[in-house]
C-alpha cells in the first residue's frame, strides 16, 4: 500500500499516512477551502487501510487550529481509524497539545467522547 502523504500549507496539515512506516500524522492548521474535497483522498485511503491493517494502528493529532469545518472531517477520520479496534486490533489515538492551549485540550477531550474512544492527551 503506498503512502498518502500531504504537504503542510497554510490553510491544510501535514498529513502522513504510512502503513509500511506505522505513521499516521497529523499536524497543524486546518482551514482549507473546500474541507471535503481536501480530507476526500484521506477518507478513501483509511478505507483501504482498514482492509488490512496493521496490527498496531498509532495516530497522533497535533493540531494548531481547525476550523469548524475540518472538525466533521477530523471525527470522520477518527470514526474510521475507529473501525480497527473494533475488529480487535490494537488502535492508539493521540491528541498533541500546547501546555498552554486549554482550548485545543477541550477539543482533542470532545473528540474523544463523540468518537467514543479514550486518547492519550500529550502536552508540548
Amino acid at each position: 500500500m503506498l503512502p498518502l502523504i500531504l504537504d503542510k500549507t497554510v490553510d491544510t496539515p501535514e498529513i502522513i499516512l504510512d502503513k509500511t512506516q506505522g505513521t499516521f500524522d497529523f499536524l497543524g492548521t486546518s482551514m482549507p477551502a473546500n474541507t471535503k474535497k481536501y480530507f476526500e483522498p484521506v477518507f478513501t485511503w483509511i478505507e483501504k487501510y482498514n482492509e488490512s491493517p496493521n496490527e498496531e494502528t498509532i495516530v497522533n493529532f497535533k493540531m494548531k487550529y481547525f476550523n469548524t469545518s475540518s472538525t466533521k472531517s477530523l471525527l470522520d477520520i477518527m470514526i474510521q481509524f475507529k473501525e480497527i479496534a473494533k475488529k480487535g486490533n490494537m488502535l492508539i489515538i493521540n491528541w498533541h497539545f500546547p501546555a498552554d492551549d486549554e482550548d485545543m485540550l477541550e477539543a482533542g477531550q470532545g473528540f474523544s467522547k463523540m468518537v467514543r474512544f479514550p486518547f492519550n492527551f500529550i502536552k508540548y
